[in-house]
């Protein structure tokens, strides 16, 4: 069982600004966001990256950053034992430094 996890998504500032100011301008609080593993990651073998979900049709998907490294092992563990996780946009601050732009709720999904 993973206790909420609320933090700000480490790397931005190391995205390309142009896929930044396109997640600022599309995206807002609520929104869900996508964990994926990166286990080929060479600084973390726990990473998580965490991208926004484009339609597909006529946006894609933007990666904005990691999973801080701190949380990454055990909310790592969780998706291989496919607990499933939602990643929630809490805060969006457009005028924030890149590495308080985006600040996220990562917990378990809640059964229906």
């Amino acid at each position: 069982m993973l206790e909420q996890k609320e933090f700000y998504i480490a790397g931005v500032q190391f995205r390309p600004k142009v896929d930044i100011k396109e997640a600022l301008d599309r995206l807002k609080d609520g929104d869900k966001l996508y964990l994926e593993p990166e286990p080929s990651n060479k600084f973390d073998p726990n990473a998580i990256k965490i991208e926004s979900l484009g339609d597909h049709e006529t946006t894609d998907d933007i990666f904005l950053g990691y999973v801080p490294k701190k949380f990454s092992s055990e909310i790592s563990g969780l998706l291989e034992i496919d607990v499933a996780l939602e990643c929630i946009l809490t805060t969006l601050s457009k005028t924030g430094k890149p590495w308080e732009m985006f600040k996220v709720t990562v917990k378990e999904m809640e059964e229906e």
